[in-house]
């Protein structure tokens, strides 16, 4: 089976780990060429991806089709913020878009992602507007206040006038225009749900508190879908950069008349109330969405009906490792609290006896921290090689919806690859690669990079110093897998923030 991916932007977690898993299985994912998508500096080159995918699509090569359609419409998540093109111009690459229908000789599934403009509580516009250096968070809490007064909360008095001043108008113009134009385009995209050229949409919600005018944007797009009947056709959620993974999984998945189901446990097993940072929501919130959207279920009479008759084999058991009261973070900015160590010693005893327990295999989401693994339960799964043989899928990197999602994603697709009848005896070995290479890369990336090395390069990017500092994690993970793969590594945007982590040979 052939997949058309269009990814997010250009990244590894967006553009290269979604091939792994569609790899893992059994799949073939065709993706544009990586220097016509979208990076940190610049938008994709929209006229080629077009020009790509139309191909594909004419040509008939693909079965299905996953979507990111912020690259498609706007150029990229970045210039989804950024852009100061008209909304003209973004519903005719949507109206564009719609004709592919015309294109297929028959019609092939499609599922699509389309990101509601964040609000990030800072003052980095590395990947927002010049003016959020100046007055990112002032932006944030005016945000903040505006959906306050629309939702009928009263405000401390004088408060909405005071960043009023604080923030000029133009700029308040600015971003009010700039969020009615995508919402716009959202609103569009969901009324579009009604021709059938989607079969499942996803509306990602980006880096946000509790209160903004982002969160009354999915509140209305929630209801929206809700009155038009497609509550099993759309999710709005918390996440981005994972939800290619997610909906990868859902797509792969929904062939199959047997399912697994995962037997969710927490550790602690009050973790799933601890606030999430940079979601606005509780742990628990952010995981039942995620799993809604995966298409699975967790609930017991699925559980016990699967094990009366005899198919306990598509039981896995979700983990989500994390805080007993406040998440950490691994990312210090300035003017708030150092959130990079705390004692998580109770929460990892518990969750390697989970692991333990378990029956079968493993799905481990780490969201001790945000940005980065929990180093302690890290360090003692590196001790632990017959408990990582347990571990068919781990995340822990930057939000808790971006690691639940991504390892939901991993460990279905893995779960297909081992136990779909529909792979040929030609796949196993791909499969079995494809799996070891998703664990590799997280292990090292979440933790190893994340967690070790990043804060020791002080903002620098260099490639020297990043080998000599990650060489001695990267063969720790490979002993306690039993995997050595020959990797290469990289700064894709040229900063600390991410690194890709490639192997040779494809």
């Amino acid at each position: 089976m052939k997949v058309l991916l269009i990814p997010l932007d250009d990244r590894p977690v967006t553009y290269s780990y979604p091939q792994l898993l569609a790899r893992s299985a059994g799949w073939e994912a065709i993706v544009p060429p990586r220097n016509v998508m979208g990076s940190l500096a610049r938008g994709a080159q929209i006229e080629e991806l077009f020009a790509f995918a139309e191909g594909v699509i004419g040509r008939r090569e693909a079965d299905a089709a996953v979507l990111c359609l912020d690259s498609l419409i706007y150029g990229g998540l970045i210039t989804s913020r950024r852009s100061a093109e008209p909304g003209k111009t973004f519903t005719a690459r949507f109206d564009r878009l719609k004709k592919w229908k015309d294109l297929m000789g028959k019609k092939i599934p499609i599922y699509a992602q389309s990101s509601i403009m964040r609000i990030s509580d800072n003052y980095d516009n590395t990947e927002e507007k010049e003016y959020w250096s100046r007055f990112g968070r002032e932006l944030f809490e005016w945000s903040g206040c505006l959906h306050r007064l629309a939702s009928g909360e009263k405000l401390t008095p004088g408060l909405l006038e005071s960043l009023e001043r604080r923030i000029p108008t133009d700029i308040r113009q600015d971003y009010l225009d700039t969020r009615f134009r995508n919402f716009t385009i959202n609103m569009s995209v969901l009324k579009s749900m009604d021709d059938g050229f989607f079969d499942h949409l996803v509306f990602s919600q980006d880096d946000s508190g509790a209160w903004g005018l982002n969160v009354g944007e999915k509140d209305r797009l929630k209801s929206v879908s809700e009155q038009m009947k497609l509550t099993g056709k759309v999710n709005v959620y918390a996440g981005a950069d994972e939800v290619m993974c997610t909906l990868l999984a859902r797509l792969i998945l929904s062939s199959e008349s047997s399912k697994p189901a995962l037997n969710l446990r927490y550790s602690p097993e009050n973790c799933n109330t601890v606030a999430s940072r940079y979601e606005g929501q509780e742990i628990g919130a952010t995981v039942d969405a995620q799993i809604k959207a995966s298409g699975v279920s967790t609930t017991c009479d699925v559980i016990k009906s699967d094990i009366a008759s005899g198919n306990g084999g598509n039981i896995i058991t979700m983990i989500v490792h994390g805080p007993s009261e406040r998440q950490g973070d691994h990312i210090t900015l300035p003017g708030l609290p150092d959130l990079s160590q705390s004692d998580t010693s109770r929460s990892v005893s518990s969750t390697i006896k989970l692991i333990e327990e378990a029956p079968g295999p493993v799905i481990l989401c780490d969201v001790g921290y945000a940005n980065g693994s929990d180093p302690m339960l890290v360090e003692e799964l590196i001790k632990r090689p017959d408990l990582l043989k347990k571990v068919c899928s781990y995340a822990g990197w930057n939000t808790t919806g971006n690691t639940v999602g991504s390892a939901i994603g991993t460990a279905l697709c893995a779960w297909y690859g081992t136990n779909s009848k529909v792979n040929g005896p030609a796949i196993p070995k791909i499969v079995s690669d494809s799996q070891k290479r998703c664990l590799f890369t997280r292990l090292v990336d979440d933790w190893a990079y994340q967690t070790k090395v990043r804060k020791d390069l002080q903002g620098e990017p260099s490639m020297q110093m990043l080998a000599e500092l990650i060489s001695p994690y990267i063969k720790k993970v490979s002993c306690a897998l039993a995997f050595e793969p020959s990797v290469r590594l990289s700064f894709p945007w040229r900063r600390t923030f991410e690194i890709e982590i490639g192997f040779e040979g494809g």
